[in-house]
């Protein structure tokens, strides 16, 4: 099929559709995570019969509504770039994973329909049988985001370890297809949680009420909660999925680990770390005024803040320097020996999981004991403290978004769209005229 070339350079279309992917999975990704976290909280009211739990679910159901809204502009955006600026590799990715796509599509629709009845239908169903259908709408707007996601993920995880299109199941259930599922819903629950902390911070800065200043401060401490508990567990799942990088694409592994686009990673460890230690800085001026002067706390969170602020560097350290832009401008060494991965990195990541959880233990024993019904003269320092909240939010939206341009570029440095299968060289003809012979 012959297609008219643009006539402009290959880089406006990577620009563009890189600027566009990312901004949609950013939002793709909070819809997942804030469904299930406000699902979650939902029950739990009901179950407890604690009002704020309900007051707080209701919040995040209103910005899954606005990120449904979000994500709907930019995917039909999405497919218009992919339609104009990669037009053969996206009819060859459509035709090789039409029902994945499809898939995701309809989901992405069931999760509009029951998020929008979950929402608009809050006051209706405040008790009985009708409390229980608008939980159960909750979860099935949570089920069908989270299908959504796996069906994506499915093409996501195929681009860079593709099988033949002739083996469906072993296409479709491909080397590293669970790993990238396993790590996308833990990291949804990390950057959502934060987010979703995030804005109970700004709510909290502007309540005049007390009362509302006291359910804010408990809202972003809950929803911290679920953020920084499952970043813990995001290493110990990304470690798995680089393994399986490892043994399937060596090249792609290198190139990210090792080679041109390894300051790639040493971003991610920087932002990884600033969160642990800017979370678990939050938590010390959280618990503080709650512990006794014997309480062993006043020795162990400090202690800890130390602690983790050295693996932070440690793990932040970059291995090969002139890999990094521009740092041969004040360096020609090439090789750091304390940025080796191992063991040094490795001691690091330990280091930040193990303190960051018993920060998060001390935090989550004090959360239960009402520490975030302040009083007025304090308001000044948890002003400062829930600012932390915000910082945190700018944090995770970083580290998602390099994350997620981290996994691209291992394939497109190499040349490859689909990896090993698709080049970037065939898609030369959309915006250059081949010349005659």
């Amino acid at each position: 099929m012959y297609i008219e070339p643009l006539h402009i350079p290959m880089m406006y279309g990577r620009v563009a559709i890189a600027s566009v992917a990312l901004t949609h999975a950013l939002f793709a990704t909070f819809i997942v995570g804030s469904s299930m976290i406000g699902a979650s909280f939902e029950t739990l009211g009901q179950v407890s019969g604690k009002a704020r739990y309900e007051r707080l679910a209701r919040l995040i159901a209103f910005t899954l509504i606005l990120s449904t809204a979000t994500v709907s502009f930019f995917g039909v955006i999405l497919v218009f770039f992919l339609n104009i600026f990669w037009p053969q590799f996206w009819s060859a990715l459509f035709r090789i994973m039409f029902w994945p796509l499809l898939l995701e599509a309809s989901f992405f629709l069931a999760e509009a329909v029951f998020a929008y009845i979950w929402y608009y239908t809050w006051d209706w169903a405040s008790t009985g049988v009708r409390k229980k259908l608008h939980i159960a709408c909750g979860w099935l707007a949570a089920g069908s985001s989270l299908i959504a996601m796996v069906m994506i993920d499915i093409v996501a995880s195929y681009m860079l370890t593709p099988r033949p299109p002739s083996a469906f199941w072993q296409m479709i259930f491909n080397p590293t297809m669970l790993y990238l599922d396993s790590h996308r819903i833990v990291g949804n629950l990390a950057w959502t949680g934060f987010g979703l902390a995030g804005i109970c911070a700004v709510a909290y800065l502007r309540a005049r009420a007390q009362e509302d200043r006291d359910f804010y401060r408990w809202a972003g401490g809950a929803c911290f909660l679920v953020g920084f508990g499952a970043l813990l567990i995001m290493p110990i799942i990304g470690y798995q999925y680089l393994l399986q990088i490892r043994y399937v694409e060596p090249q792609a592994f290198y190139t990210l680990m090792l080679g041109p686009r390894s300051w790639l990673f040493n971003l991610v460890a920087l932002l990884y770390s600033l969160v642990i230690i800017t979370g678990s800085i939050y938590m010390l001026r959280s618990v503080w005024p709650s512990l006794s002067p014997e309480s062993p706390g006043r020795v162990v969170l400090p202690l800890s803040l130390g602690l983790l602020v050295v693996a932070g560097i440690v793990l932040t350290l970059p291995y090969h320097l002139q890999h990094i832009p521009f740092v041969s401008r004040f360096t020609t060494q090439d090789i750091n020996p304390w940025g080796k991965m191992q063991p040094n990195k490795y001691f690091a990541i330990a280091f930040l999981v193990m303190f960051g959880l018993i920060n998060w233990l001390y935090f989550f024993r004090s959360f239960r004991s009402h520490w975030w019904q302040s009083s007025v003269e304090h308001s000044a320092r948890e002003n400062r403290t829930s600012s932390l909240l915000m910082v945190l939010t700018v944090c995770s939206i970083l580290i998602m978004l390099t994350m997620g341009w981290a996994r691209e570029t291992a394939r497109a440095f190499n040349g490859y769209l689909i990896y090993g299968q698709f080049n970037l060289t065939d898609e030369q003809s959309t915006y250059q005229a081949e010349r005659a012979p």
